[in-house]
This record gives C-alpha cells, structure tokens and sequence, in this order.
C-alpha cells in the first residue's frame, strides 16, 4: 500500500480587494403637480442603500438609491407647511483588480452630505455625497493534512490550530406590516410631512441551520392634524418585526454578522370606525444579511518522516486570519446640546437623529483605543410662524478604551458601531439633552501563515548511510534545537532519545546539553 495524506478540508473566505470612495449623486426634483410652489426650504435630509452589487472584470459594479425628504414653506395660505418625498437611482463602477464574475461582493453606503438650489418655484437641484465600502471576497476549500495512511513507523509532529471557517452567508427580505393607532389626544391626520424610520433593539440568535432575528422599527411621523388651526403635530409607535434567515451549517456556537437595511417605506393614513383618519398603514421591506464563520481546530501535521524509508514533503504557504478575541461592550452618551441664539426657540422636540462615524482606532497591548463622532440632528416645532419646523445639528465627539486580553499592535481590527437607544429631554427653550446608547463590537485578528503539506513521496533510505551510522552518538544541543529535530535528523524517535537520557519531558532544549543518541534498529 503506497503512503497518502489523510486531508480536511477547511472553508475559506479570502478578500480579493477592497475601496473606499464617495460618489455626486444630483438630481432635478420636480415639485408634483398636487403641491404648492416652493418659497422656501425647511430641512433637506435622506438616506440611501443598495439594491444590488455585482462583480465583473477589475469592477464592481454597483445600483444603489438614494431617497430625498423635503420640507417647505409653500405659497399655500391656508397650510404654509409641505414636504415632497421622492427617490432617485445611481450607478457606480468600483475599481477593485483581480475582481471576476461570480465572486461575492459587498457594499455598505451612506449619506454624507446634501445640499440644494431652488431652481425655480417647481423645481430644485439636489446633490448627494454618497460614501461607498465594497470589498470582493472568494471562498474556497483548503485541504490539510492531518495523519499519513499506508505505513506504521512514520513520525508525525502535529500542532493544533484554530481557524476561521466560513460557513456561508444570506439575506432575506422582511415584510414588515401593521396598522397603527393614533394616540389619544392627538388630532386626526390631515396630511403627513414625513416619516423617520430607524431599526432599534437589533439582536440575534444562532440556531441549528438558522439565524434567528428580531427588532424593532421606530417611526416618527411628522403631519398636519385634521383640526381648527391644521397644527403640526407628530407621534411616535414602535413596530416589531422577527425573521429566520436559512444558513446551512450554523450553530450555535459559530458568530456571526448581522446588517439591516430599510428599503421600501408606505405610510398612508386609514379611516378608523368613526370614519376619521386616526390610523396609520405602514408597510416597509426590512432586507436583513448574515455572514457566518466557525472556529475549527485541526490537528494540522506540520512535519513527518520514517524509519523505513525517505520521504519527500512537498509544502505550500497557507495565509488565513486567525481568530483573536471578539467582544460587545457599550458606550453612553450624554450631552446638553444648545440651540444657537439665532435659531428659533423650541416648542416641541419632534425627533432627534443620530449618525456615527468612527474616526481612529488602534489595537495596543491588551487594548483597543477608538475615537467617534455621532453627528446629531434635532428635530424640533418651533414657536415660530415663519420656521414652525426647524433642525440643529451638533456633533458629539467620544472615545473610548476597552480592555481586551491577548491583542497585540499590528493585528487586524473590524469595528461595527451602531446606535442600539436613545433619549432626549427638553431643558429649556434653548437646551435638549440627548442620550445616545452605542453597540460596540469588536474583532480582532491575526494574519498567520501556516506550511501545509501538499504532496508525500516516498524512496528508499540509504542503506550505506545507516550502516556508517555508530551504535550510539553523543550530541551537543544548539541553539533552537528539539527533540523532534534531532530525532528527525538522526533516524530515530523521541521515545528512544528520552529514554537514554535524564531530563525534562519538553520539547525545547537549551543549549549546551549533552545527549546520548542510539540508533534505531529497524
């Protein structure tokens, strides 16, 4: 029987390539024909996400929208306020070389900035900076050794290696539909000027073969009451929403990723049974991604020989992340934001929106350091005929450490950061605070190479060879020496050296040490 490797294969998820840029998104908005004219704008804000990203030759191509929110002072005397909620689409070709057809690709997008011109009293120039994050990754099997079949005396030195196995990953869209309540007190609808969504209470369980996910969706709803003066009023539900997403593979003790995103929003009021439009409609589309990886340890065989006969190793460099430490922690913000004095003062809070970005981190000993901003926007009715709604922004800027065992300067650091809750309170006309609760969770990596065996051949030992060899040998250790080495390099076991010999049962020698070494009768 000749000699074989016994392999296992591991699941891979290799980056191929990765870009950061930012794209103009500009549009024409055309006021529709049901809306008053334009005499001034109150707030422009939107969001955007991606429809779909797909890799071509050293691209990824990338369709994407964006969604505008506009409110406005109209020439409408009765009802000055109004808004236009529209969306537009945008294409964009990522450079990422060494990307093909069929790799899997991923990108993550996000508004940074908006500004506008009214071109006329119908229609208003919109330009978008949209930041985009791609990468391309591939997935592969590679097979390592771990035992040789076809002979009894080969030696074998092994060590025992935890990797990243990629299990696989998926999406699923959500539906998400309810018919809210108005809350007592509060006026019928007249006309909504807008809604903000946000996913809040994001959490996730991983079950046999499932990622099991559940949430919340906040809603705020800006709208005209249906009474005397058509006051502006809002009102707040929260609407929760549960998903299974199918990934062959996973348990419970993989880990996993877990990205929202809000695609599709409706609102439109309903009639209750009096007749009154004291119900909202909502529908949205929740589209929900997983991506799952499991530590596997493998006995890996990292060198072999025999007492019988000569074998070739072939060996290949294996490049794989090593799992080193992940941890979630929490951070809280709490600031007393001010209202400039030139802006109006505050009647009531509508809404307050949050935005993070992560401005530095770095991995030192046993730490992680971060630095962020969460951008705030407040959103407030203002006592104030000719600015009844009016938005201040404040960043708030926080850092944090974390103490994480086993980290070291130079490893590879993923940081997702999300806003889990928040809070606001009104001070005084001119003060809100704010209260922000930030997700924080942190991998931390290390790229290790590894030598595989690839290949095993075997030939005749050289008799000559170990007929000149004496029957004992007396050795001098040097410098980085093991018993492994040392049996390798003169035909026998480390059984047979240890029990020749008188000292620690360890693999590491120092130098200098005397060793009786008899050869190995086969």
């Amino acid at each position: 029987m000749s000699l074989e490797l016994v392999k296992e294969a591991v699941r891979l998820n290799q980056p191929i390539g990765e870009d950061s840029t930012q794209t103009i998104v500009e549009n024409d908005i055309i006021v529709p024909d049901i809306k008053p004219d334009i005499v001034r704008i109150l707030l422009l804000d939107g969001d955007a996400f991606i429809n779909s990203a797909e890799a071509a030759s050293d691209k990824l191509m990338i369709d994407g929208t964006v969604r505008y929110k506009i409110l406005y002072v109209s020439d409408d005397p009765e009802q000055s306020v109004k808004s236009i909620n529209t969306s537009s689409g945008f294409r964009y070709s990522m450079d990422i070389p060494n990307t093909r057809q069929g790799m899997q690709c991923r990108v993550k997008c996000d508004i940074e900035h908006m500004e506008y011109e009214i071109l006329n009293s119908r229609k208003v120039n919109v330009k978008a900076i949209v930041s985009l994050d791609g990468i391309v990754t591939t997935q592969f099997e590679q097979f390592v050794a771990r035992d040789f079949e076809g002979a009894e005396d080969v030696q074998l030195l092994k060590n025992n290696i935890s990797v990243n196995s990629y299990i696989g990953n998926n999406s699923s869209d959500c539906p998400v539909k309810e018919t809210l309540e108005m809350p007592a007190g509060k006026p019928a609808i007249r006309e909504i000027l807008r809604n903000d969504v946000k996913v809040t209470g994001k959490d996730f369980k991983l079950a046999e073969n499932k990622v099991v996910v559940k949430g919340e969706l906040n809603v705020s709803t800006l709208y005209i009451g249906d009474d005397e003066t058509r006051s502006i009023q809002y009102m707040e539900h929260e609407i929760p929403f549960s998903q299974f997403i199918d990934l062959p593979g996973v348990d419970e003790n993989s880990y996993c990723n877990v990205d929202f995103e809000i695609r599709d929003l409706s609102f439109e009021p309903e009639e209750d049974a009096d007749g009154e439009l004291r119900l909202l409609k909502s529908e949205a589309s929740l589209n929900i991604y997983a991506e799952c990886f499991g530590k596997k340890d493998i006995d890996l065989v990292e060198d072999a020989y025999s007492l019988s006969f000569r074998m070739n190793l072939e060996k290949e460099q294996l490049k794989m992340e090593e799992l080193v430490a992940e941890n979630k922690n929490q951070v809280t913000l709490k600031e007393v934001v001010d209202i400039d004095m030139d802006s109006p003062d505050i009647q009531e809070i509508f809404n307050v929106l949050g935005k993070l970005s992560l401005s530095a981190s770095e991995v030192s000993n046993d730490r992680i350091n971060l630095e962020g901003v969460v951008a705030c926007n407040i959103l407030y009715l203002a006592n104030n005929e000719e600015q009844p709604v009016f938005c201040t922004v404040r960043e708030i800027p926080f850092k944090q450490t974390l103490d994480v065992k086993g980290v070291k300067p130079g490893m590879g650091l993923d940081i997702e950061m999300d806003i889990e809750n928040y809070s606001y309170s009104m001070v005084s006309a001119k003060e809100v605070e704010v209260r922000f609760v930030i997700g924080l969770l942190s991998r931390v990596s290390n790229q290790v190479t590894i030598p595989v065996i690839a290949k095993v051949s075997e030939q005749p030992l050289d008799d000559k060879r170990q007929i000149s060899q004496p029957s004992i040998i007396i050795y001098f250790t040097q410098q980085g020496d093991s018993l492994w080495k040392i049996a390798k390099k003169y035909a026998t076991t480390m059984d047979e050296i240890k029990k020749g010999n008188e000292f620690a049962d360890s693999d590491t020698l120092p130098a200098g040490e005397q060793i009786l070494i008899p050869r190995k009768l086969v």
